[in-house]
């Protein structure tokens, strides 16, 4: 397979550049890239659904390439090296490993990570993290979801999907704990799993107890809930109340009681159950792929275009800033580096 891949369709992207996602060439990429259709092969390779939990760019880059390419939207180029004279966009934490070029035009997906102070443009999953050349454009929903089994009935077991370090409030056996007076189960998915919620009754989203608005995060655990027609109990995150609204569409807790106290309320009122199901299932709408996909086009021809009309048309000027925010955000990435080592901490801050 040649580096450079480009999607064939009718419908071409009106941009004043070819546009081109970069991606980091791990596992799934390749196969998705050859692939006829994504959805379909995500059907049978099972191992490259699984490894969305590890590899960013299937959530964003090259899953993004491959859904416009099935909406047969031609001339979208994809490859694992930007290019001059294209609007090249790529997750933030790829462009922070290759560094400012002031030749190139990129475009910065931030998804979980701090934002990259010399990119042209900004695409956000969280409406907090807007600013300046920016634009808001939800997370593709969990590949491959499988819904509650329309015969289970009650609320028997609560469910976590997603990764439990730093995205679960308290711990597993806590919450086990917690739901086993109730006589409700409490499990936390595998991986593998984390798009099947055929067995579950109630999910749950608490990254923390108490306030915190995590602005970086995005709304999915509660769309993809919605998805699969089952109840979502969730915290302050400030993306579920962009997406969604609390009392109508999903349950909002602050700790564990609330949490307790909100089962026995779907456990108790089968009325509220239904009502916050149908519910969910009508936003669905909003976060269809083809919705997703119309809204990708959207801000492709819309804001982004715009953005390298005005850099092309002030390159000495652009590059000039390039450099200055390229070496700005090289001291503060050094400063990270550092605190990291004082603290003892390998991980990113």
């Amino acid at each position: 397979m040649s580096e450079v891949q480009i999607t064939k369709g009718e419908r071409m992207l009106d941009t004043p550049a070819p546009v081109r996602f970069v991606h980091n060439d791990r596992f799934g990429a390749q196969e998705a890239i050859a692939s006829e259709d994504f959805g379909k092969l995500l059907e049978v390779r099972p191992d490259i659904l699984r490894s969305f939990a590890e590899n960013g760019d299937l959530c964003w880059t090259v899953q993004t390439w491959c859904r416009l390419r099935d909406m047969d939207v031609g001339g979208i180029e994809i490859a694992t090296r930007p290019a001059e004279g294209r609007i090249n966009l790529a997750k933030s934490k790829t462009l922070s490993r290759s560094g400012a070029n002031p030749a190139l035009f990129q475009v910065s997906i931030q998804a979980d990570y701090p934002r990259i102070l010399w990119a042209q443009f900004h695409i956000q999953q969280n409406a907090d993290q807007l600013c300046e050349d920016s634009a808001l454009q939800y997370l593709w929903p969990q590949a491959g979801i499988i819904p509650r089994d329309p015969d289970r009935r009650g609320v028997k077991r609560v469910g976590f999907l997603g990764s439990i370090e730093g995205n679960l409030a308290s711990s597993v056996d806590d919450w086990s704990q917690l739901l086993a007076r109730r006589g409700i189960e409490f499990v936390a998915r595998d991986p593998s799993r984390w798009h099947d919620f055929s067995d579950l009754d109630v999910v749950i989203g608490l990254r923390s107890f108490g306030h915190s608005r995590h602005s970086r995060k995005p709304a999915n655990k509660l769309i993809n809930a919605w998805i699969a027609g089952v109840p979502f109990i969730g915290g302050s995150d400030s993306a579920y109340s962009q997406a969604g609204t609390a009392g109508v569409d999903h349950l909002l807790a602050h700790n564990r009681e609330e949490v307790a106290s909100q089962v026995d309320r779907l456990c108790n009122h089968p009325e509220l159950y239904d009502e916050l199901v149908e519910a969910g299932r009508h936003k669905t709408r909003k976060f269809s792929i083809e919705r997703l996909a119309s809204q990708w086009v959207g801000m492709l021809e819309g804001p982004i275009a715009a953005r390298y009309r005005e850099w092309e048309a002030n390159l000495s000027r652009e590059r000039r800033r390039t450099r200055i925010m390229g070496t700005a955000q090289s001291a503060i990435d050094i400063g990270k580096s550092a605190a990291r080592k004082l603290l003892g901490r390998n991980t990113e801050a």
